[in-house]
């Protein structure tokens, strides 16, 4: 589990540009969920999950990961930041080695492990994010953007990591790398059933097809959180802080308010044709 207790971040304090970007947030998030974390551009995402593996030390408040005090002085971050893992936008940027397999493998080898325990890590984080086996000879620069992003991905998933949080994980592909990328992080959840998966996305449509739980996020604070459906039934105030919601809700909303029976949680396009169908067969229309 992940616990975030009072937490407050500040940057540049005492200076002209100091700014608060995070402000007495409170969470916790649960062993094995798939949390999306949301929020219009400065409402300190970005900043909150990089607490998560310390590369920023709160102001105030304390953060704990499976029962370990993170933020205090003496905590092992190598040994933290193999226990979250942590994806950057653009991760493909950041390969380097003559190979796939390599690139995979330089997390696992810096580790020290056996090279038994290496190959059987490289295979199955290569295999989790559906890369092919015969892409680890090859050059990750020959690789497609979206195969090199699962590159990218089964390089920190080979070090075993109890959380992975994905930045933006399908920004700048086109909608086919979109959804398998998607796929990946679905697949991760379902065969890793104690990980904490949480994945930050501008993509209310992804968000919807994805996650189980979504955290808000406005203006440092935590706006709101729940699950999927709980969260995208506040429509109106998540406009109102600058967020859309998925097409299909808004559809669902206009529907019903010309008078159709439909539920509050609508968010998918296959939900909303479920409900819309016995609407129109129970004769539930106008």
């Amino acid at each position: 589990m992940i616990k975030v207790e009072n937490l407050s971040y500040t940057y540049q304090p005492g200076t002209p540009f100091e700014h608060h970007a995070l402000f007495d947030v409170n969470l916790e998030i649960a062993d094995g969920t798939l949390t999306a974390l949301i929020g219009h551009t400065g409402s300190g995402k970005s900043t909150l999950i990089q607490h998560f593996n310390a590369l920023m030390k709160p102001t105030e408040g304390r953060i704990f990961v499976s029962g370990i005090d993170i933020t205090a002085p003496k905590t092992d971050l190598k040994l933290l930041r193999r226990k979250v893992g942590l994806v950057f936008q653009y991760p493909e940027h950041q390969l380097f080695e003559e190979t796939v397999y390599k690139d995979i493998a330089f997390g696992p080898k810096n580790m020290g492990l056996s090279e038994n325990e290496i190959d059987e890590r490289v295979k199955r984080s290569a295999y989790l994010v559906g890369l092919k086996e015969k892409y680890l000879d090859r050059s990750p620069f020959d690789l497609s953007g979206g195969q090199k992003r699962r590159a990218a991905i089964a390089g920190v998933i080979a070090m075993n990591p109890e959380v992975l949080i994905l930045d933006e994980p399908t920004a700048g592909l086109d909608p086919k790398g979109r959804d398998s990328i998607l796929a990946v992080i679905k697949r991760l959840h379902e065969e890793n059933k104690d990980m904490i998966i949480i994945f930050v996305s501008h993509s209310m449509e992804d968000v919807a097809k994805t996650a189980e739980n979504i955290i808000v996020m406005n203006e440092g604070k935590v706006e709101t959180k729940g699950t999927v459906a709980e969260v995208f039934s506040k429509t109106q105030r998540l406009q109102e802080i600058g967020l859309n919601v998925p097409q299909i809700t808004l559809l669902a909303d206009k529907l019903k308010k010309a008078g159709f029976k439909l539920p509050d949680d609508i968010y998918t396009v296959n939900y909303a044709a479920d409900a819309i169908a016995k609407t129109l067969g129970g004769g539930g229309n106008i």
